[in-house]
């Protein structure tokens, strides 16, 4: 957690019982426990709470889901998938966590991994070669 991220509180932008359709992009904290439908930009954290339904096109710092999501995910840092959580979609993200009873319908693509196997490994040499004269 960054010392800026535990520095602020949590603000709940949508309660249980209210409903949204929009754009929204924030700075640190955001939870919504209630129904939004749209766009979401932000470098910081997102909580979709239980019992939450969100279906959104997300480009995020890290978030939780502990509600129903569809859509589209894409964490620059972390998803975080809790027991109650339910996503279908699709996820783009360098690290995911899935607690148990948490459910993932759709694709999951790790950017590091992405990278690492595009990369040519400069530093495998075949077997039986000499460092010395391969780097040569």
């Amino acid at each position: 957690m960054s010392n800026r991220r535990s520095s602020l509180s949590t603000i709940t932008l949508l309660d249980r019982g209210c409903e949204f359709t929009g754009k929204l992009s924030f700075e640190g904290v955001v939870r919504i426990d209630g129904v939004f439908q749209g766009e979401v930009f932000s470098h910081d954290h997102l909580i979709i709470g239980e019992g939450a339904v969100v279906e959104a096109n997300v480009e995020i710092g890290e978030m939780e889901i502990g509600g129903s999501f569809k859509g589209q995910i894409l964490a620059r840092d972390k998803v975080i998938v809790h027991s109650t959580g339910r996503i279908q979609g699709q996820i783009q993200t360098k690290e995911i966590e899935v607690r148990p009873g948490g459910v993932i319908d759709g694709s999951i693509e790790m950017t590091p991994l992405r990278e690492a196997v595009r990369q040519p490994h400069e530093t495998l040499l075949p077997m039986g070669s000499d460092r010395s004269t391969a780097l040569a």
